[in-house]
């Protein structure tokens, strides 16, 4: 039975976030086997005014990944596949790369393949008059000829990975992806509301998705084709009430022995703290001193989030038919009621004028990564700290003060618990910076020299 207290609490956190005259969210937070708020806010079609219900379908977007990850550990399980066979054991006709590559790297996106899923490809899918399919992908991949980095070497966040990986788990099993998951995961585990999508249909119950303009916080109905829909990079059309299902059984034997389950969570370099922690389909964090088990997902139209946080027996699954409506600042508003006592305090620092005007100037991600960069100045008056301006291809995104923890690093966002950690060369001077945030990490190089205050 829901809790009436914590959801009246919940209600108070959604306010700020949906309107009740647009698109929004549903909301299912679970401790254990209880669930504890079941809830959906705002709208499931704007233009017929249809309240949004918890029994609404969503595409999770990459929230998929995790569903490809044990269907992989499956095949492994059942000696269909190994973790560490090359590409081109299932995948014939690709380039040289493909003798490199292995379904581990597939998994952790450290293969060095190009990502597909870029603005061009979706003003190229948006233009036409029929849907593109797996097999167009396909032969776009093996036109790649050249990797973004040596297989294994590095991280780098690529769809192009798990659109690879859907044709290896039908290669491997005989069956699409769609009707291995639907038999292996869904069925045992009675989510009878979920599914993988195959073609451009809304299923009943479906909510209707749209992009929200943070500018003016407007909304209009998204496109709606094969290629929101997705592959295996994001094409699972779920509930909240099934995704709880799915969360229970990731801590448990239902679909593997936890020996072999246990491989989801490890991360791909699980001693370097200079990179993401990524697992099969999963991101390893910490929230301020507590584990948290996550991933998020979208598509035009739709925004997904899972997240665990397993020493509390939690979780939190937000589903949204609003693009952008910011579902991280929800989870950080949700995890700081249901477990801010015992959150790591946050204890600002002082520090001399010195230690403030080394970090300014411009930093920027590695070349191979699309152009992220970050302006670090002073602030407007006697505001402590810093500021900074968060740039992407040469477009403002965001801007945030830089609150001082200790001399290299600082609180940026409290809400989605991200933090800027300055780096030093052999010499101690500032050559760099990471942007942390529950356990995702991106390393930029300092490319510009300190401004005059």
């Amino acid at each position: 039975m829901p809790d009436a207290t914590l959801t009246k609490a919940i209600d108070d956190i959604m306010r700020d976030f949906v309107s009740p005259q647009g698109p929004g969210v549903a909301v299912l937070i679970g401790r254990g086997d209880r669930v504890l708020v079941r809830k959906a806010y705002g709208l499931a079609d704007v233009e017929q005014k249809q309240s949004l219900v918890p029994e609404n379908r969503f595409i999770i977007g990459s929230v998929t990944k995790q569903f490809v990850g044990m269907c992989v550990m499956m095949l492994k399980h059942g000696g269909l596949l190994d973790y560490d066979d090359p590409v081109s054991r299932f995948l014939p006709g690709f380039p040289e790369w493909s003798d490199r590559v292995t379904v581990r790297q597939l998994l952790q996106h450290t293969s060095g393949i190009p990502e597909y899923l870029t603005q061009e490809f979706w003003e190229e899918v948006n233009a036409r008059d029929e849907d593109i399919d797996r097999g167009t992908l396909l032969n776009r991949m093996r036109s790649y000829e050249q990797l973004d980095f040596e297989p294994g070497s590095n991280w780098r966040y690529s769809n192009s990975n798990y659109i690879l990986l859907d044709a290896i788990i039908e290669k491997a099993s005989g069956r699409t992806f769609a009707q291995f998951v639907k038999e292996k995961v869904f069925q045992p585990l009675e989510m009878e509301d979920t599914f993988a999508g195959e073609t451009r249909a809304r299923p009943a119950g479906m909510a209707i998705g749209y992009e929200f303009n943070t500018k003016d916080k407007t909304f209009k109905e998204a496109p709606y084709n094969r290629a929101v829909v997705g592959w295996a990079d994001g094409n699972i059309i779920s509930t909240v009430d099934d995704m709880v299902k799915w969360v229970q059984a990731q801590s448990s034997d239902k679909l593997l022995p936890l020996a072999k389950l246990s491989q989801a969570f490890v991360p791909w370099n699980p001693v370097n703290p200079y990179v993401t922690r990524y697992g099969f389909g999963l991101i390893m964090g910490e929230r301020r001193g507590i584990r948290e088990i996550h991933h998020s997902g979208s598509t035009l139209g739709y925004n997904a989030l899972l997240s665990r946080f397993p020493d509390e027996q939690l979780c939190v699954i937000l589903l949204s038919n609003a693009a952008g409506i910011g579902l991280d600042r929800i989870l950080g508003a949700i995890a700081g009621l249901m477990l801010g006592d015992k959150m790591q305090p946050l204890v600002p620092a002082v520090l001399p004028e010195e230690h403030y005007s080394e970090k300014l100037g411009r930093f920027r991600t590695q070349p191979w990564d699309r152009r992220l960069e970050i302006e670090v100045e002073w602030p407007q008056g006697n505001s402590p700290g810093l500021k900074a301006v968060m740039l992407a291809n040469d477009q403002p995104l965001a801007e945030f003060d830089l609150l001082p923890l200790s001399r290299d690093l600082f609180l940026a966002d409290r809400q989605t618990d991200s933090y800027v950690e300055f780096i030093r060369d052999y010499d101690g001077r500032v050559c760099g910076c990471l942007l942390k945030s529950v356990g995702r990490v991106s390393r930029l190089n300092k490319i510009a020299l300190e401004k005059n205050r």
